[in-house]
């Protein structure tokens, strides 16, 4: 009698496994320059991403759509701007090499096990690895961001002093920025660099805007670059009442991470407490059969 299960995965396994290998044998040789330098601890299975890479080529795919440039950018938050367009090109890749690689696998697996189960638990460890790409961009995106506004209360406390202390607003940049190594600090001594090179203040500000992309450091900065022409008395006054703003934000954020994480313990909580009911359980059942 014919199984008809597992005939039709065989079926639909055929073509992507022939495709996969003509994807292997036409570019196996082609992308090394983008993926010898990948990180394992990063990527997985980077030394097959020449496959996704290949059916990119194939179908000419577009990397610069709306939706592909809004992502460029903020993977330029993390990696650079130089380097951003680079990463989302090695994402995607590593996305379709995922979806060419597993797939076929999957079918042949439910095939081999005639058992639509395992065929849905594949597909879902696909989703899954293909998922863990985006959720990474996203949670580095995210922990940057918050490091951003935890330290920009202490920037602007130390910018206000030395203002006040008579040093004027360049100087003043430059100084606070070598004062810390992490993000929100980096990101200053970029935009001095950029200053030191000719760019104006405003333009050097505005770069520095755009590479933060956190709403508080884009109004900051907006209202930085309109009270500079009023003195440092004003420029002082306005700094102080952003840090003060700033720092409420700083312990609402706290509160709130305080609070997800109280929540995130509730699992863990939950199934340790219903390990030790069943050591207790089980026995006074067992004790009393």
């Amino acid at each position: 009698m014919i199984n008809w299960f597992q005939l039709g995965m065989m079926v639909c396994a055929t073509p992507f496994v022939l495709f996969w290998l003509f994807l292997y044998m036409k570019y196996k040789n082609t992308f090394h320059a983008y993926t010898d330098n990948l990180s394992s601890e990063e990527f997985r299975m980077p030394e097959l991403f020449f496959i996704g890479m290949g059916f990119m080529n194939q179908v000419k795919y577009n990397l610069r759509t709306r939706k592909g440039r809004a992502r460029i950018k903020e993977i330029s938050e993390i990696k650079g701007q130089k380097y951003a367009e680079y990463y989302y090109y090695v994402i995607k890749g590593a996305t379709f090499t995922y979806i060419w690689t597993l797939l076929p696998f999957v079918l042949i697996l439910g095939a081999m096990s005639d058992n639509p189960m395992m065929l849905l638990l594949g597909i879902c460890v696909m989703v899954l690895l293909v998922r863990y790409l985006e959720k990474d961009i996203n949670d580095k995106l995210e922990e940057r961001r918050e490091e951003l506004l935890l330290d920009l209360p202490q920037v602007l406390s130390k910018m206000a002093l030395l203002i006040n202390s008579g040093m004027v607003m360049r100087e003043a940049w430059v100084k606070v920025s070598q004062t810390g190594e992490r993000a929100l600090y980096q990101e200053m001594r970029i935009a001095s660099g950029e200053m030191a090179n000719g760019a104006s203040d405003l333009e050097a500000f505005r770069n520095f805007a755009d590479r933060c992309s956190v709403r508080s450091i884009r109004k900051v900065t907006s209202t930085l670059i309109q009270n500079m022409q009023k003195g440092n008395q004003e420029l002082s006054y306005f700094l102080e009442e952003m840090s003060r703003e700033m720092w409420e934000e700083k312990k609402n954020l706290v509160r709130q991470k305080g609070e997800t994480a109280g929540t995130k313990l509730l699992l863990p909580i939950a199934m340790i407490f219903g390990g030790i009911l069943m050591l207790i359980l089980v026995p006074v059942f067992i004790g009393g059969m």
